[in-house]
């Protein structure tokens, strides 16, 4: 066995360390890229509501602000496992952040 081979050997084992094959996290990361870019135009136009009902009744809105919370928080999840700090693949593969499980 020469350097190469063993070098490849540890790359492979270090990059597929939740035993799922490398191309099913690339599947679901390309799935979370287009969720969390809908997620950040969700939380544009949520805050350009929040701004013109504030103008309108000079107080938020709480329904509106708890709801950007948790897509704040799935927007932290999502971009934690693009960014390999979280092995678990954000919602619609685990439950929305600010569910309760009943």
């Amino acid at each position: 066995m020469s350097f190469m081979d063993k070098s490849s050997q540890y790359v492979t084992e270090e990059i597929n360390l939740t035993g799922k094959p490398l191309w099913t996290r690339l599947l679901y990361a390309a799935g979370a890229c287009i969720l969390g870019y809908l997620t950040f135009i969700c939380l544009v136009v949520i805050g350009v509501a929040q701004f013109v009902f504030v103008a309108v009744t000079k107080s938020k809105n709480p329904e509106l602000a708890r709801f950007s919370a948790d897509l704040l928080i799935y927007l932290r999840e999502i971009l934690a496992f693009i960014g390999f700090q979280n092995d678990r693949p954000p919602f619609p593969f685990a439950p929305f952040p600010g569910s309760k499980k009943d």
